[in-house]
């Protein structure tokens, strides 16, 4: 069984930060641009246990993504990354809008190979939609989903789903919208079908929760 890890506070934001230690998995590949800025995106992969791996997407500044890989092999080179994980909608080919998850890179540096994998999360936000509680089919165990809304510069605001377990999914499936809550735990990818073909799905699998009194 994994052992449960407070997030470091080093550079801990107050109500966003994602510690990550991984391997990136593919090239950048640019994103978007915006005020001038560019934006490249690409994937690191994060070992969950023997059995399963968490591939979580980033995105890099294309001045960060200079300073720090131009001329450098860097596929499969394992790193450290301290971050936001943030939303956005963006538009697809079906004319559609679709949230977008992603973790915000603030901070990036190679390690060596014998660093432990690392994933963790702490979070502060308001519930804003009421989180759904039911119970596993299989193996009988209480979950709840939550949308959080996590506050951050210039009135924005980052919605970003979250899964309860056990002790957590009871406290959380009577919770209300507009609850503040405090959340530690780690981001975590599944694939489902749809359409066809197999899609990939963020979520972030609480540890610790708290209900906050403001």
């Amino acid at each position: 069984m994994m052992k449960k890890k407070r997030p470091s506070r080093r550079g801990m934001a107050k109500n966003n930060q994602v510690v990550i230690v991984g391997r990136i998995k593919e090239e950048f590949s640019f994103d978007h641009k915006w005020k001038g800025e560019e934006f490249y995106v690409t994937t690191v992969a994060v070992r969950r246990d023997k059995d399963s791996v968490d591939t979580i997407p980033l995105m890099i500044t294309k001045k960060m993504k200079d300073e720090k890989f131009s001329g450098k092999e860097y596929v499969r080179k394992k790193v450290e990354i301290i971050g936001q994980f943030r939303s956005y909608n963006k538009w697809g080919n079906d004319r559609k809008s679709h949230l977008k998850l992603f973790c915000f890179v603030e901070k990036i540096d190679f390690v060596n190979l014998d660093v432990d994998d690392k994933n963790e999360i702490f979070l502060r936000g308001f519930i804003c939609k009421k989180p759904v509680y039911r119970i596993t089919p299989k193996s009988k165990s209480p979950i709840s989903d939550l949308l959080i809304a996590v506050n951050r510069k210039l009135g924005k605001s980052d919605y970003l789903p979250c899964i309860a377990w056990d002790e957590n999914a009871v406290s959380a499936g009577i919770m209300d919208v507009g609850d503040c809550i405090e959340i530690t735990g780690r981001i975590q990818s599944r694939m489902y079908p749809k359409d066809g073909e197999w899609k990939v799905a963020y979520e972030i699998s609480i540890i610790r929760m708290k209900k906050i009194e403001e």
